[in-house]
C-alpha cells in the first residue's frame, strides 16, 4: 500500500471520489481491495486470476510497472486479449457509463477496477463501501500459489526460447552444411569443366602442333623439290649451252673444212 493511504478506507465525500481513490491505487491495491470486499462470496475462488491479472499489468505498463493503475486502451485491449475475453474496452465503458461509475466523456485510460467491475459484474458503489475484513494471509497465500505458476510459466517459456534457438542454430548450421555442400559440389564441376576445358586446348595445340610439323615438312619437301627443279633445269641449260658450243665448233668445222675445199679447187683449177 502506498504510503499515506488507507488499507481499509478510500477518500472522498461521496463515491465517486471514492471510487476515483480507488482507481488511483496501484493494480495490486486495487485488486486487494476486490479481494478484501468479495472475498466470502467470489474473491477466494478467484484470487489467482486477479494476481494474474495484476501481473499482466505490470507488464504491460512499460512505464509505471508496479507502481501503475491504468492502462492506455491499446494495451487495456492486449490486457482483454491476453485472458481471451470477447469484452472490448469500448463495451466496457458502455455499461460503466450506464452504471454511473463514469461520467467522464472521454476517458483515455483503464484501470483496473474498470475491468474487475464489468469482468465480475460488481456494483461498483457497493465495491467502494465494502468492508474489508483482515484476510491477509488468505491473500499473500493466493499471491505465492500465483508467483509460483508464473515462475513455471517464465521457466517453460525459458526453456521453449532455448529451444526454439537451439532449433534456429540447428536449422542455420544445416543451411550452411548444405551451402557449404552446394559451393563444394559448384566448386567441382567449375574444376571439372575447367580441366575438360585444359584438356581440349591441350588437344587442339596438339593438333595445331601437328599441322605446322606436318606444313613444315611439306614446305621442306617443296624447298627441296624447287631446289632438284633448279639443279635439273641448271644441267639443262649447262648441256644445252654446251651442245650450243659443240655445234658452233661443228658449223665453224664445216665452214673451215668448206673454204679448205674451195681452195684446193681453186687451186687444181689453176694447174
Amino acid at each position: 500500500m502506498a504510503e499515506g493511504r488507507d488499507a481499509y478506507n478510500l477518500s472522498g465525500d461521496n463515491n465517486d471520489d471514492k471510487l476515483k481513490d480507488l482507481c488511483g491505487r496501484t493494480y495490486k491495491e486495487q485488486a486487494i481491495w476486490f479481494l478484501n470486499s468479495y472475498w466470502e462470496t467470489w474473491g477466494e475462488e478467484n484470487a489467482e486470476k486477479l494476481w494474474a491479472y495484476v501481473h499482466k499489468c505490470n507488464d504491460l505498463d512499460i512505464e509505471q510497472h508496479e507502481q501503475g493503475c491504468a492502462l492506455d486502451e491499446l494495451n487495456a485491449h492486449r490486457l482483454l486479449e491476453a485472458f481471451d475475453e470477447t469484452l472490448t474496452v469500448r463495451a466496457m465503458r458502455e455499461t460503466l457509463r450506464s452504471s454511473g461509475a463514469i461520467k467522464e466523456k472521454r476517458v483515455k485510460n483503464v484501470p483496473l477496477t474498470h475491468y474487475l467491475l464489468c469482468r465480475f459484474e460488481v456494483n461498483w458503489e457497493e465495491l467502494v463501501n465494502a468492508n474489508q475484513g483482515d484476510n491477509k494471509e488468505e491473500l499473500e497465500e493466493a499471491e505465492r500459489r500465483l508467483d509460483e505458476v508464473q515462475k513455471a510459466l517464465e521457466e517453460s517459456k525459458q526453456r521453449d526460447a532455448e529451444a526454439a534457438q537451439a532449433l534456429q542454430e540447428s536449422i542455420s548450421s544445416e543451411n550452411a552444411a548444405k551451402e557449404r555442400e552446394a559451393a563444394a559440389v559448384a566448386a567441382a564441376e567449375e574444376a571439372k569443366q575447367k580441366e575438360e576445358a585444359a584438356v581440349a586446348a591441350a588437344a587442339e595445340a596438339k593438333q595445331k602442333e601437328e599441322a605446322a610439323v606436318a606444313a613444315a615438312a611439306e614446305a621442306k619437301s617443296q624447298e627441296e623439290a624447287a631446289v632438284a627443279a633448279a639443279a635439273e633445269a641448271k644441267q639443262k641449260e649447262e648441256a644445252a649451252v654446251a651442245a650450243a658450243a659443240e655445234a658452233k665448233q661443228k658449223e665453224e668445222a664445216a665452214v673451215a673444212a668448206a673454204a679448205e675445199a674451195k681452195s684446193r679447187e681453186e687451186a687444181r683449177q689453176k694447174e
